[in-house]
């Protein structure tokens, strides 16, 4: 009876509320104004208009007063009066000019204010700081992310974020799983960054709809939209290493409602080079052909449908080119094969009838086999995943108190053979959630969730995550978050390092029943930041300190103290890593931007030898970026300066004198730049672009241990703490057809 009476009381409630709802267009244009704010001034509740300038309050008490304000246009003022209300708001531009295009807004990255999880948003123009020729070079202009070699002969690239690997962040495309299994290795050299529209950089616990994997963060990668991308846009890029690329986006409109974008993706390394003289290639040679196909579809009624899919073959070839000693023992090679493909759909539907009301289905299937060799040894991989995801959103009496609930099903089926073992699982979490969003004025919001998931090896287990955003100014932002991550971990595959080695593989399985015999991975993230936002020489600037921290309760440790193995085992006693990140940007002299950021990470595992700072990571790290245009937006330049402190090498005190390493590596210093050149044409846009990578030519000394025998016991290619190749000088043009 008290349930009954409990959702009585709330239907009755609901009714009582007068909804109004309506959209916010440009004066003269009519153009939909996204972003919009919207406050009612006696209630004190705020919304924000939607892609479509769409917004929704439901109203308790009449009247009530509507402000709504947007940069760069006039403020209105509106006097509600009644009840159904459906609204028209029509705002004037502060300055009325003639048509103009801008080609760059900023330095490329924008941090949300008025999101209650802090999230940077990568954009296009931080994208072309660079070379960004993968989605793993994405990040050298941006000071949260390291990007470095996993090993000196493959060219596997791995990021780090928040002082562990990229395996603990929550990598998705388009919001969907991306980076699992075989593609751990490799994934991040898969997507073009010419594919790339945009970068979504959120640290600590991430929301529960998008899974129970994010540890330290998520990273999702937005690509080119069908309904806005350009009719034609075509890059290629060359570096002195013969690396050569091409790439051509076709964006076409086939009716009012249905539009497409093709992703073509063709790059060679025909060049083998040995520029340290250590017999091996520096970056291996190969080629990599890439198609993604996407279509949009857009109704008037509230439906919406994206569906498309790519094709991968990725090939590459590394080790000796020449022998060290005149033996007849054969050469070292390495070679790396990739075929990949998936397809996906997402469908959402809008509910014309009650406001802020929408159900999206995301649907997804990846297949993907790998075979790689490595000296004498061969390693076989192949995977297929299925992912479905099930997401109903809406509000309970007013918007003010949003939720969403959904159903979500993932299964790994990958069947993996190296040496002497054999990998076989099934993997499967079929899930529910539910989240809760409560916003308070434009100074409180809350968004608590939780999630249950049966797992076939793991049972039953829950995951719980809460963020929490408080702005006592306008310009003063605290935020925290919390939440626990579970994962298998990939043992294999995410150590590919030992593979380019010599180093016995020896497993200490807990239960032979579960995935390699080992637990699963279990940590809580917990942390906080404080963003502070001001004028600087009349312009907008801002300070924003991270502290986060996370524990690990279950870890598979990566045991690699002694040089002749590489242990894996489930830990025993603490794991954890701390991080703290300052960062300062600002826009000194018109059209002049700085970013500076700091970061110091404490983190450390409990090895079998004891408690051990975490091997492979800078304790301390700078950042400056600068990025300069001049003022007929024709020449761009761009320079980031990155410090890279002291790491903790893995043991080698084993190994005879000569092929012993020092406990930690040097101090050493980055340096990137690019200058751009803009065609001043009208219609079509084309830029031309030089730079250079590792300007300071610094190289690691040796990142081969026993280089002149590799078939040898104390051959290591797996120890890689700084760049290989050295200076890098590259070029290439855009041109951009809208």
């Amino acid at each position: 009876m008290r349930v009954f009476l409990f959702w009585l009381s709330l239907v009755l409630y609901q009714l009582s509320l007068a909804q109004v709802k309506g959209t916010v267009v440009e004066q003269g244009s009519r153009e939909a104004l996204t972003g919009t704010i919207l406050k009612l001034k006696v209630s004190h509740h705020v919304e924000i208009s939607d892609a479509q300038g769409r917004f929704y309050f439901s109203i308790l008490n009449f009247p009530d007063t509507l402000i709504a304000q947007l940069t760069g246009y006039v403020s209105d003022t509106l006097v509600l009066q009644r009840a159904d209300t459906l609204l028209r708001l029509t705002l004037k531009p502060t300055l009325q000019l003639n048509e103009v295009e801008v080609t760059y807004k900023s330095n490329g990255s924008e941090l949300n204010s008025l999101s209650v999880m802090k999230t940077e948003t990568l954009n296009e123009r931080s994208l072309m700081k660079a070379a960004c020729c993968n989605l793993s070079e994405s990040f050298e202009t941006n000071p949260s992310v390291d990007v470095s070699f996993s090993d000196a002969i493959s060219g596997a690239k791995q990021i780090q974020l928040l002082g562990l690997e990229g395996k603990y962040a929550q990598l998705t495309k388009e919001n969907m799983p991306y980076l699992r299994g075989l593609s751990n290795a490799y994934g991040l050299l898969f997507i073009p960054g010419t594919w790339i529209r945009s970068i979504q950089l959120g640290k600590g616990a991430g929301s529960v709809v998008n899974g129970y994997e994010s540890f330290t963060g998520q990273i999702n990668t937005e690509l080119q939209a069908p309904e806005n991308t350009n009719r034609l846009f075509f890059n290629t890029y060359v570096n002195e290493n013969a690396r050569n690329e091409y790439n051509l986006n076709l964006g076409h409109k086939l009716n009012d409602k249905v539009s497409m974008v093709l992703l073509n993706h063709l790059s060679f390394n025909p060049l083998a080079q040995d520029l340290n003289n250590d017999g091996f290639v520096d970056i291996p040679t190969g080629q990599q052909v890439n198609l993604s196909n996407k279509y949009a579809f857009f109704s008037n009624k509230g439906v919406e449908w994206q569906l498309g899919g790519n094709i991968l073959l990725d090939e590459r070839q590394g080790g000796q080119i020449s022998k060290r000693r005149s033996d007849t023992t054969t050469l070292y090679k390495v070679n790396i094969n990739n075929s990949k493909w998936d397809v996906f759909s997402k469908a959402g539907y809008v509910f014309k009838k009650r406001p802020a009301t929408s159900m999206g289905l995301q649907l997804n299937y990846t297949w993907h086999d790998q075979i790689n060799t490595y000296g004498l040894a061969t390693y076989k991989g192949f995977q297929t995943t299925t992912y479905a995801n099930l997401i109903f959103e809406s509000y309970l009496g007013t918007t003010q108190h949003k939720y969403k609930l959904g159903a979500s099903y993932l299964s790994d089926n990958i069947k993996e053979t190296y040496l002497r073992f054999q990998f076989k699982r099934i993997e499967t979490a079929s899930g529910i959630f539910g989240e809760y969003a409560y916003s308070a004025k434009q100074k409180w919001n809350v968004v608590a969730g939780v999630r249950a998931d049966y797992h076939n090896y793991y049972g039953w287990f829950a995951t719980p995550r809460l963020h929490v955003r408080y702005a006592p100014l306008e310009k003063s932002i605290f935020r925290f978050s919390a939440g626990r991550a579970l994962r298998t971990a990939n043992a294999l595959m995410e150590n590919t390092a030992a593979m380019v080695s010599s180093r016995q593989w020896v497993f200490t399985p807990s239960d032979a029943r579960l995935p390699y015999g080992l637990q699963p991975e279990i940590a809580w993230n917990m942390g906080g930041n404080f963003t502070q936002k001001f004028n600087l020489n009349f312009r907008e600037a801002y300070i924003t300190v991270d502290v986060y921290r996370t524990e690990f309760k279950q870890q598979l440790v990566v045991d690699l103290e002694n040089p002749r193995e590489i242990a894996l085992y489930n830990l025993k006693g603490p794991s954890y890593s701390n991080n703290i990140q300052v960062e300062f940007n600002s826009e000194p002299r018109k059209r002049l931007f700085i970013k500076m950021a700091y970061r110091f990470v404490d983190a450390k595992i409990n090895y079998n030898e004891g408690l051990l700072e975490k091997s492979f990571t800078a304790r301390h790290r700078g950042f400056l970026n600068a990025m300069y245009e001049t003022k007929n937006e024709q020449w761009q330049f761009d320079a980031t300066v990155q410090y890279n402190g002291s790491k903790r090498l893995p043991n080698t005190s084993e190994n005879i004198i000569p092929y012993q390493l020092a406990k930690r590596s040097p101090n050493f210093y980055n340096v990137l730049g690019q200058i751009t050149y803009l065609a001043p044409f009208t219609r079509v846009k084309l830029q031309v672009y030089v730079g250079v990578e590792n300007a300071l030519n610094f190289k690691q000394t040796s990142p081969i241990v026993a280089a002149n025998d590799p078939f040898g016991k104390f051959f290591d290619a797996g120890l890689t703490w700084g760049p290989i190749y050295g200076r890098m000088l590259y070029a290439g043009l855009r041109w951009r057809i809208k």
